[in-house]
């Protein structure tokens, strides 16, 4: 009968952490990626609050901060938006200073922190 050397008996142990935790890691990254029901997001008025959207579609799964040009205007409003994938929260991550991709739901905020307009996804794209 083979037997693992005991040298060899703590990396693999150590292998089997780190697939645990990437594991984990994967499995709330999904459990963030959910859609709004479209019959809510059809719920959406101009002017609610922040809290109105999050009792109606719940936290979103990324958010985008308002975009000014240089003199001062808004380029681009703040969003939440529901149904990002690993794609889409990366690029997220890596170019903050981008509007949100077509292909997610997004509520656009005003200035005064309340719902300015909403878009659906374009899956075409």
């Amino acid at each position: 009968m083979l037997t693992m050397p005991r040298c060899c008996r703590p990396r693999r142990a150590l292998s089997n952490l780190i697939a645990l935790v990437v594991l984990l890691q994967l499995v709330l990254v999904v459990a963030s990626c959910q859609t709004p029901d479209q019959g809510r997001f059809g719920q959406l008025r101009k002017g609610m609050q922040d809290w109105e959207v999050l009792t109606l579609l719940g936290n979103p799964s990324s958010k985008t901060p308002a975009v000014t040009g240089k003199d001062g205007k808004v380029v681009s409003p703040a969003s939440w938006n529901y149904g990002d994938n690993l794609s889409t929260l990366a690029s997220g991550t890596m170019f903050k200073d981008q509007p949100p991709p077509e292909n997610v739901w997004s509520v656009f905020f005003g200035t005064d922190g309340r719902v300015s307009g909403w878009r659906t996804p374009n899956w075409e794209e």
